[in-house]
């Protein structure tokens, strides 16, 4: 339409192109490669020029060490199955049937969610499990061979386009699937996953799926044809359009699907029926960001099969039922971190809790509020918890009894007081008093990589609860207004990444930062940070015309990104961070925020050897 000059037709590989794809993909090393590399390039030829199947071929023969399983691929009959979805077909079945039949039954599982779909790894897992896919193993925990299957089908190429954590674990949290490969998972769950679409005319029959997606629109006269799918195990509900008779007939469809066991509502309702009690069976309730939920009814407690309640619109929902500590099964409650939800007592009884992404403190004047003791037996919780409302504990004795030194699976740990601008009556004095001695009772999780303290209105931070947290990777201190002294960092051997904000009070940075001594000079704002033994003459080497410090080396050989926000009294920098080959840009403003930023940070190791 554009009457381009130039039409440029992209034809299939060639044979030669394959086998670069495929042997790039199979091979591991030169050996192997010149071992099977005859067998390989037969395999490459029956690509028939779809980069595709060369991937998922090269997937498929990446484990297979021995001529006899190479040609009983290259003999297998499916080769000579009817030419379907331009060749993919034979190549994908025999990946399919690969895979155990636990593997087997969460791919096609896939086939429930529309072309194109952005999965993500955590709630597919989730889904996995409430539809009991995931074999049990002593001493393994169910989520981490969900976690095994999701990279065995990541190998075999059916999943693809991976988003990564952006941090140095690298893990993957979304995916897609390739059309073609999404139509073979809906081939495998042919007459037993559904895609119904806005009451239009269905070619097969239904009646007796297991999955069913229905997306609902304005043209479907009434809701009640789905009630004869009595075995609905998956039931996703979409639709962007308000219906408040659909609410209706939502409760009425909570009595005939007895055998339901995850149910996703993707479609702005406000409330949730109470006869939501009658899915006996359910393991997964996941409400989208289109479910505008003020309130949980107290019936779905006795939903006591419940392994995951997934809230991603919790901003409306104000508080929990009453009876939460009745869901034994539970082993996910996931809504946003920023959520304010009041926490009911009787919490701390889910002792099978392995996902609490926020734990809310009650008001101090709330005596039905979650207190922070409730913490205590919840020794299975992985991932990150961020604790809000620190500022409301009272009693140190329960931040002690809380035990979170126990929380050996805790990888991240936010905790986050209520900021105040000042801190100037007797008051907020005592605000002062307290979060010391609060932060100060917590004793970290081991095995802690990420550390976040926000809020915090002590003015010091204690060395020894710091050099506690000895595997830390990546730490911020944010709107920690009163605090005078940063804590001693430096010592922190395994430090990445650091983040600082809106410390308005630290005068100066010095050799405490390194864990040596206590500064002494008294200054507005933060305006040095110097090094040890600095006098602006400090003894440096050279080692192929860069400079290195082996101070630094010492302190933080690992440090990358270093982010200093908002303290804008800050002038210098100590010489062992500006000369010792690290990569620095200047200071700039954006706006009415000023930013020291230093997003690439390179050491200049005593061997000559940089790491990024």
């Amino acid at each position: 339409m554009m009457e381009s000059a130039l039409t440029i037709n992209l034809e299939v590989l060639s044979d030669e192109d394959c086998w670069l794809i495929f042997s790039k993909i199979a091979f591991s090393n030169e050996e192997e490669l010149k071992y099977l590399e005859d067998l390989g390039r037969k395999l490459a030829i029956k690509c028939n020029g779809l980069p595709l199947v060369a991937k998922t071929l090269g997937s498929l023969m990446h484990n297979k060490r021995n001529r006899e399983q190479w040609n009983k691929i290259l003999d297998s009959h499916m080769w000579e199955l009817e030419d379907i979805e331009k060749g993919l077909l034979a190549p994908l079945l025999l990946s399919y049937y690969e895979l155990p039949s636990t593997m087997r039954r969460c791919f096609s599982y896939c086939a429930i969610f529309s072309k194109d779909y952005l999965f993500s790894r955590d709630k597919l897992v989730l889904h996995w499990m409430a539809q009991g896919y995931v074999e049990s193993k002593a001493n393994m925990e169910m989520e981490v061979i969900a976690e095994e299957y999701f990279e065995k089908l990541a190998m075999c190429s059916f999943i693809q386009d991976f988003e990564r954590h952006e941090n140095s674990d690298g893990k993957i949290i979304s995916c897609k699937m390739h059309d073609i490969v999404h139509d073979f998972a809906q081939l495998m769950a042919k007459n037993d996953s559904f895609e119904i679409d806005g009451g239009k005319k269905l070619e097969r029959d239904w009646q007796s799926a297991h999955h069913l997606h229905l997306k609902i629109s304005k043209e479907m006269q009434c809701l009640e044809f789905i009630y004869h799918a009595i075995n609905l195990c998956t039931l996703f509900l979409l639709s962007h359009e308000r219906d408040y008779e659909f609410e209706m007939l939502l409760s009425n469809s909570f009595h005939h699907f007895r055998c339901l066991r995850t149910l996703i509502l993707d479609c702005p309702i406000e409330k949730l029926p109470d006869t939501v009690e009658n899915l006996i069976h359910l393991r997964c309730l996941h409400m989208s960001e289109n479910v505008y939920i003020k309130e949980l009814p107290e019936t779905l407690c006795n939903l006591y099969n419940l392994q995951t309640l997934y809230i991603e619109n919790s901003y409306g929902l104000k508080k929990l039922p009453q009876g939460m500590s009745k869901l034994i099964n539970l082993r996910h409650l996931i809504f946003d971190e920023n959520s304010h939800l009041v926490f009911p007592k009787g919490v701390g009884k889910l002792i099978d809790l392995g996902t609490l992404w926020v734990f809310n403190i009650g008001d101090k004047d709330d005596r039905e509020g979650c207190k922070f003791g409730e913490l205590k037996n919840l020794n299975q919780l992985r991932g990150t918890l961020r604790i809000n409302g620190l500022e409301n504990v009272v009693d140190v004795g329960e931040v002690q009894n809380a035990q979170l030194k126990k929380k050996i699976h805790l990888r991240g740990l936010v905790l986050w007081f209520s900021p105040l601008d000042s801190l100037e009556d007797e008051e907020d004095i005592r605000r002062m008093e307290n979060d010391i001695l609060v932060l100060n009772a917590l004793e970290p999780p081991p095995h802690l990589q990420d550390l976040e303290i926000g809020g915090y209105m002590g003015n010091i931070i204690y060395p020894n609860w710091m050099m506690s947290c000895t595997t830390l990777k990546r730490l911020q201190l944010l709107r920690c207004v009163k605090l005078e002294h940063l804590p001693s960092l430096g010592q922190l051997p395994f430090l990445e990444v650091l983040k600082i904000s809106w410390l308005l009070n630290v005068k100066k940075v010095g050799d405490e930062f390194l864990g040596i001594e206590d500064s002494k000079n008294k200054k507005d704002y933060w305006e040095e940070w110097i090094g040890m033994g600095e006098t602006g003459e400090e003894e440096e080497e050279k080692d192929n015309g860069i400079v290195t410090n082996p101070i630094l080396i010492k302190i933080m050989p690992r440090l990358q990104s270093l982010k200093i926000f908002r303290c804008y009294g800050l002038k210098s920098l100590p010489n062992y961070l500006k000369n010792s080959g690290i990569e620095l840009k200047e200071r700039y403003q954006k706006g009415s925020r000023e930013y020291w930023h230093f997003p690439n940070i390179i050491l200049i190791g005593s061997n000559g050897t940089s790491s990024h």
